[in-house]
């Protein structure tokens, strides 16, 4: 930049080279960067889990991103997570129950990305922080199995259930949940914990569901050290 003219305007951003989440679980020029480990993945969803609990117990006043999808996380690298894109953002209540819903909007006025969309917002027409906790947990579904958002016209949430429901009694089936790509590297406990947070994070009532707060805890809990590794069946 050759010079700036005098009350010129400008937007810095930071560069984020290590592209999406979307271009990095998705994508074969993403994946030339190199497969995300599981603890790539861990520290991902929690960096992801810290911005959204900032915006919603921290930011004046609280903001609703609205918009929570892989391609609106950026890499630093394979560890570090940005939320990017406040596109559809909107700002709650300043006040003690900031996870009260708006006003109802017309369904003109209903936005999101399709399979991450909270199905409570998509219904009542009412947003509120616990509709980032819903996109939050498809997230988590994608980290976890490698898929994306949509399997054809049907949910990550809606492909999953079944095998979600199962996988607490059942480690096969919880084993057959990891993505592929990993070869069966991830740690059972913290997978485990994914899952559960995940399951409560997709609840068709919105109040049952966490606050990130509660969220960034179980992730950083399940994070500590000497926790098991997952052994593949035979």
């Amino acid at each position: 930049m050759d010079k700036i003219e005098a009350g010129e305007q400008l937007l810095l951003l930071e560069y984020v080279p290590n592209k999406s989440l979307f271009d990095r679980m998705h994508t074969h020029r993403g994946q030339s960067f190199g497969i995300l480990t599981w603890s790539n993945r861990m520290s991902i969803a929690l960096d992801v889990a810290r911005a959204l609990d900032y915006l919603h117990s921290q930011a004046d006043p609280p903001i609703i991103h609205r918009d929570v999808k892989s391609s609106n996380i950026l890499l630093i690298d394979n560890d570090h997570a940005k939320l990017a894109d406040f596109g559809l953002c909107k700002l709650g209540h300043n006040d003690s129950n900031n996870n009260s819903p708006t006003p109802p909007l017309t369904p003109s006025g209903v936005k999101g990305s399709f399979g991450y969309i909270d199905t409570s917002y998509l219904k009542t027409g009412r947003v509120s922080p616990k509709s980032d906790v819903y996109s939050f947990g498809v997230l988590l579904l994608e980290l976890i199995t490698g898929l994306k958002s949509t399997q054809g016209s049907i949910t990550l949430p809606e492909w999953t259930e079944d095998s979600r429901t199962k996988s607490a009694a059942d480690v096969g089936v919880l084993v057959g949940m990891l993505d592929p790509k990993l070869n069966g590297n991830a740690n059972i406990q913290q997978l485990r914990v994914l899952i559960d947070v995940a399951n409560i994070a997709l609840l068709e009532n919105s109040e049952g569901r966490p606050d990130m707060s509660q969220i960034v805890h179980r992730i950083l809990t399940c994070m500590e050290p000497y926790q098991l590794q997952l052994e593949l069946p035979v």
